[in-house]
């Protein structure tokens, strides 16, 4: 049975690594049809009749002003997007020969093996050593740094270096879908009242604005969720590990904390950079570098400051 279950592992995570790149271009493929129909279908409901699109997009306030508004989200969307693919993650630092021989005789030792804290966390399969909030992605094949999730629609780890972009694609493409459904659900009630002729692809309308709903849907909840282990200072994997630290602690009578924890200010800054232009596209990489973590227990002695709001 453990043999079966190792093969399993091994068939799922590869095929989920294949089918990575497919997904990335299914998800494109749906972005760029949906804004096609956007501009081709949608946008000349609201063109007066006889007037040019292109010349109403170009030569008029409220034109210009859509067209500013969805290149602005769209340029958004594919930016963070793109850097959530292809930013690496972030991966355990290389080792010296020096200290590759070092690890090759704690692998050795059963005392070392055991988790531990710190740099004595050895990972079996890297066989290198894990800095604390690093975890090893099978479907990778390395250890992330603060590693979320591994996520098929963008073909790669989420994790300490481009968490960030991974965020501000959601909260991107859930305006984009926001904006989409709310202009194309007037063409839609059109066509849908017997009483108001609709000339464009009934089609095309219902597609984007059932598509544009569906993913606003999907997407907040799952936006809604990051935006919480930002604020609080987790990761996925780590929400559920505090989850069940917490549950222990209540049971001897404790308050659990999580040591990462800083308030939400302070996370928030840690995880997006000291800017209040946090939402603007930008290359520059999070504070840090992913392996020393400023602790609460840091924060509290070196601020006096005890409570969730810093």
């Amino acid at each position: 049975m453990g043999q079966l279950m190792r093969i399993l592992h091994y068939c799922v995570d590869n095929g989920i690594r294949a089918l990575g790149p497919i997904f990335v271009l299914i998800g494109i493929s749906i972005i760029s049809g949906v804004v096609y129909v956007l501009f081709y279908e949608v946008t000349p409901y609201y063109v007066a009749e006889g007037v040019d699109t292109l010349a109403w997009l170009t030569g008029t306030v409220w034109g210009l002003s859509h067209l500013a508004a969805s290149a602005f989200l769209l340029f958004n969307v594919l930016f963070n997007y793109s850097m959530a693919i292809f930013v690496s993650p972030g991966e355990s630092p290389k080792l010296t020969p020096e200290e590759s021989q070092h690890v090759e005789s704690l692998m050795k030792s059963e005392t070392n093996v055991r988790r531990g804290e710190g740099f004595t966390r050895i990972c079996k399969f890297c066989k290198k050593p894990k800095p604390p909030r690093t975890h090893h992605c099978h479907i990778c094949k390395s250890c992330v740094l603060r590693m979320d999730h591994h996520c098929p629609w963008v073909s790669n780890c989420v994790g300490f270096n481009n968490h960030k972009y991974f965020v501000l694609f959601l909260m991107y493409l859930w305006l984009g879908c926001l904006y989409v459904a709310v202009l194309s659900f007037f063409p839609f009630y059109a066509f849908t009242n017997y009483r108001t002729q609709y000339t464009g692809s009934k089609t095309a309308v219902l597609f984007v604005f059932v598509m544009a709903l569906s993913v606003m849907i999907a997407v907040g909840m799952l936006l809604g969720w990051h935006i919480y282990l930002v604020l609080t200072s987790q990761t996925t994997i780590e929400f559920y590990y505090n989850k069940n630290k917490a549950r222990n602690a209540r049971a001897r009578g404790e308050v659990y904390h999580n040591e990462y924890d800083l308030g939400y200010a302070k996370n928030w800054k840690i995880f997006f950079g000291d800017t209040r232009l946090w939402f603007l596209p930008s290359q520059k990489p999070p504070p840090g570098d992913g392996i020393v973590y400023l602790t609460r227990s840091e924060h509290i002695k070196k601020s006096g400051v005890n409570h969730h709001f810093v």
